[in-house]
């Protein structure tokens, strides 16, 4: 079930760009979350930090974003998976 989970991870993400692109680019609240990120990252890079300081700042944020991407593509998948059962209860899916 591994690979067959990591090949429906790849399509589901292929997926959700196309609609997910689309709605985040509407969301106004979405928007404004991100150029707050956008003016904190400018902040970051303005610090003193030495080498070490900011390899575990670095480490922090490219582990958050490898999780918040999971935590996004598990979310799409499990919304599919929704969308079908609900679908199954009223009839819909033709099976």
């Amino acid at each position: 079930m591994g690979r067959a989970k990591e090949i429906f991870k790849l399509m589901a993400d292929r997926m959700k760009e196309r609609t997910l692109s689309e709605l985040l680019e509407n969301d106004v609240e979405y928007q404004k979350k991100l150029e707050e990120e956008r003016k904190a990252l400018k902040e970051y890079q303005k610090l003193e930090l030495n080498e070490e300081q900011r390899v575990v700042v670095e480490t922090l944020i490219a582990r958050k974003d490898e999780t918040d991407f999971e935590h996004t593509i598990n979310a799409y998948i499990a919304g599919i998976l929704d969308g079908y059962e609900i679908l199954q209860e009223f009839d819909l899916t033709k099976e």
